[in-house]
């Protein structure tokens, strides 16, 4: 599920990450089975069929590059830090001549200080009677380091995004290059659109931190990333329960205030879709008779928690 004029796309530009265990992808336990009672607000409803699914949602950026034959060397404004990551890499990529001009492609390599603003996936929406459970996470990139010098920047003294190169995946001493850990875009979500998840009550967008002015991340909170939910082990603390309905779709925001370059810009939503029967009165209490007067179910919270302004009518509703 891509933007706009996405252009080139990586996919899955790492597989899965080198010694990051897979065992955990669906092993907490969340998952709703055919037969259960859940409680959607303030309705029952009866799960009649479960089945897996997997979302890429690929966000976009432009990227100034070009690529001269001789001698062999990435032009462009981003042409000097993406020679870090393979030049034959970004040139297939970008699917560039071997004497192509500098210009701006679009990909899902994004760059540092890339912010996508709050998006919307209208793909997200289930048909009525359907109820998809999605957690989303992030692909991590391997991180290196000159174990020789200790620099993660080719250009000790400035970092990519003021036009310094980042150690990436190649330095030209490839034998002195160490894995010190991984590095991943953020993201940050609110659900249904407008009502900001895992955040601060005081400082949902960060404003108690550092003046904030366009383009600063500094200070954020509820941000999601590669090390608290990955692929390889999604944390279903974050997972979204979705409605039918446009006004109960998430918007997304994807930052990348790291200092290298994010090959692989999209976000992985695993999870379920679960078809869901409305249940009447009757029915309700048809089950209960038949289960001995008990009513075993589950809630299922699809709003999230109360905002400002309507927390009181929880207490003393009109």
């Amino acid at each position: 599920m891509a933007n706009a004029n996405q252009g080139n796309r990586s996919g899955n530009a790492f597989g899965r990450v080198a010694n990051v265990a897979d065992t955990a992808i669906y092993s907490q336990g969340v998952k709703l089975e055919p037969g259960y009672l859940i409680r959607i607000r303030s309705r029952m409803h009866l799960v009649t069929a479960v089945e897996p699914m997997v979302v890429d949602l690929f966000f976009t950026d432009t990227l100034n590059v070009g690529h001269t034959a001789s001698p062999e060397a990435l032009s462009g404004t981003d042409g000097t830090a993406l020679e870090a990551y393979g030049i034959h890499s970004i040139q297939a990529y970008y699917d560039i001549s071997d004497s192509a001009s500098a210009a701006d492609l679009k990909g899902n390599i994004l760059k540092p200080d890339f912010d996508s603003g709050y998006l919307s996936f209208d793909d997200l929406e289930p048909f009525k009677g359907n109820l998809y459970q999605l957690c989303p996470t992030l692909p991590l990139q391997p991180k290196f380091m000159d174990a020789e010098t200790g620099n993660w920047h080719s250009s000790s003294n400035t970092a990519p995004n003021a036009g310094g190169t980042p150690v990436g995946f190649s330095t030209g001493t490839a034998e002195h290059m160490l894995q010190v850990g991984t590095v991943s875009g953020k993201i940050m979500v609110k659900h249904p659109a407008g009502v900001p998840k895992y955040v601060l009550d005081e400082a949902p967008e960060g404003e108690s931190g550092t003046a904030r002015t366009e383009g600063k991340v500094e200070g954020l909170s509820g941000a999601i990333d590669g090390s608290v939910s990955s692929p390889e082990a999604p944390n279903w603390d974050y997972s979204l329960f979705i409605e039918h309905g446009e006004n109960n779709l998430p918007t997304i925001r994807y930052i990348n205030d790291s200092d290298e370059y994010i090959l692989d810009g999209r976000v992985r939503m695993i999870g379920w879709k679960y078809r869901v029967l409305e249940l009447t009165p009757e029915q309700v209490n048809m089950f209960k008779q038949r289960s001995g007067g008990r009513l075993r179910f589950k809630i299922i919270n699809t709003t999230g928690l109360p905002v400002e302004g309507s927390m009181l009518a929880d207490y003393f509703p009109k």
